[in-house]
């Protein structure tokens, strides 16, 4: 195998922020090259400035020996390389076909769009590679989950020679990992080049033929899987030890402070999503939901939130209706909300980090003037927020999109954690940030439940939901079932669950 992909001394800065500094990067043909690193560490620079979307400020690129030169992202496509990148980069009043074929149509005729042909050769991808999306469904009207798949498949339409994928598992089953890596495999073996983004090092340890990892923009040590372990490679991202267990003990729970029954909810296109769905969560309990992109977990924690109305069904916290009351009323209630999509729903990501952690706060808090912002109240909830959170920023008056992924996902969490509530509901908490973070999270939300507040968690990250909770619940097709107590079930045997089938 040779060497095929070259990165020579690439830096860039943001200001007097310096995302890259002088790396150097070397990726043979046909392998799979994996970059580890924690939030903030350059991943995602570095692999923006190979996909044309940064120009470097410093260094070359080389593809077998030639220097290349990208202006923007096309002429990175034309030179063979395309991104799955982890915030999407999709047009949500188009359906999924057209994202998928878009500057890639297939010709019936010279002028004239062939949609069979193009549309066969997409089902052909997702029959091959098991990925079940919507594909005359609007993109807009999709959980993150599913819109991570149709990345991935538009990607391989695509026919890229080097493909990088900036975090493609965050929100996979683990039959749907195992099809992904098969993918990885079969690309490969055709000659197809693979980057690889993750903070899941079991992953890396299983799918990679080589590893870098990244720390303050600089390359601190390349490595192979055979060389190294999980423990290793953590050491190496975050400078100590990590230990990603949960220790669950025996814990006195209280009454009930979330009653769900015979809930249902329609999804935008009038159909049932959620069907009939009865359960509830007691004060200090933590209840977990793991379900497949799509099977209705998006729509039930919408209508437990206020976002969307249940056709019918009774919700209630501590007693209290709260069917009919809006997200506004809802925190006034005592419910915070992690989203699982932290741009569109968690942030606003032109306002500042003190700006975003005033979201939801001054509703459920309040100033001491009604009608006026105390300043330095919320500037200082907000550098709490930063201080506990790690949240890596140049100050609270930075805006959230100078951040990375992570950062903002550190900073929606810390936001929501720190206020108080009786019920918190989380979707896909640790998403895309590194693997000393989620450390610190998990031991958050364990500490949460311990002080006795209810917590009801959706996650696309099987491994948290079985770590995490005391009990488990699964989402098929819109109908939630029971999947036992911590540690009853099996990481397959859940999986087979949320797949539709059975287990004994």
């Amino acid at each position: 195998m040779s060497e095929y992909l070259e990165l020579r001394h690439i830096s860039k800065f943001f200001g007097n922020f310096t995302a890259n500094d002088k790396i150097d990067l070397t990726v043979r043909k046909g392998t799979i090259h994996a970059i580890i690193g924690e939030n903030g560490a350059g991943k995602s620079t570095l692999m923006n400035v190979l996909s044309g979307i940064y120009r470097p400020d410093e260094g070359e690129i080389f593809i077998e020996g030639e220097p290349m030169h990208f202006h923007n992202p096309a002429a990175a496509s034309r030179a063979g390389i395309g991104m799955v990148h982890q915030e999407f980069m999709l047009f949500p009043e188009l359906n999924v076909l057209d994202n998928i074929i878009m500057g890639y149509e297939k010709t019936a005729m010279p002028g004239v769009i062939g949609h069979k042909k193009s549309l066969a050769a997409v089902q052909e991808i997702c029959e091959r590679y098991h990925f079940n999306i919507p594909l005359n469904e609007k993109v807009g009207v999709l959980p993150v989950a599913m819109l991570q798949q149709v990345e991935i498949v538009k990607v391989l339409y695509h026919g890229a020679d080097i493909i990088i994928f900036d975090e493609p598992t965050s929100v996979l089953t683990p039959q749907g990992v195992e099809g992904l890596f098969q993918a990885f495999r079969a690309l490969t073996e055709k000659g197809k080049t693979i980057i690889f983004i993750t903070h899941k090092l079991q992953e890396v340890l299983t799918i990679a033929d080589s590893i870098t990892v990244l720390k303050d923009g600089k390359v601190i040590g390349n490595t192979t899987p055979k060389a190294s372990s999980e423990k290793d490679l953590a050491r190496m991202m975050v400078g100590r030890d990590v230990f990603l267990h949960s220790e669950k003990v025996e814990k006195n729970l209280g009454e009930d402070t979330l009653v769900v029954e015979n809930l249902n909810v329609l999804g935008t296109n009038g159909l049932l999503k959620v069907k009939d769905a009865s359960f509830s969560v007691r004060a200090g309990e933590i209840v977990g939901i793991a379900g497949i992109a799509g099977s209705g977990e998006s729509e039930l924690i919408s209508a437990l939130f206020g976002l969307i109305p249940a056709a019918s069904g009774t919700i209630s916290l501590c007693g209290k209706q709260l069917e009919h009351l809006s997200a506004r009323e809802q925190r006034c209630a005592g419910i915070g909300y992690v989203p699982q999509d932290r741009n569109a729903e968690g942030t606003n990501r032109n306002a500042t980090l003190w700006e975003n952690c005033m979201m939801g706060y001054h509703v459920a808090h309040g100033f001491k003037h009604k009608w006026l912002i105390d300043h330095k109240q919320i500037y200082q909830f907000t550098e709490q927020v930063v201080s506990e959170f790690a949240v890596k920023a140049g100050s609270i008056f930075s805006k959230v999109s100078e951040l990375s992924g992570g950062n903002v996902q550190k900073l929606i969490v810390g936001r929501e954690f720190l206020q108080d509530n009786k019920l918190l509901i989380i979707e896909d908490p640790t998403r895309g940030i590194d693997i000393g973070a989620i450390e610190f999270i998990w031991k958050k939300i364990q500490e949460l439940a311990a002080a006795g507040t209810a917590i009801l968690m959706v996650s696309h990250e099987l491994n948290e939901v079985m770590e995490l909770s005391d009990r488990i619940l699964v989402m098929n097709n819109g109908n939630l079932l029971p999947a036992g107590k911590h540690g009853e079930l099996t990481e397959e045997q859940i999986g087979v669950l949320m797949m539709g089938g059975q287990t004994a």
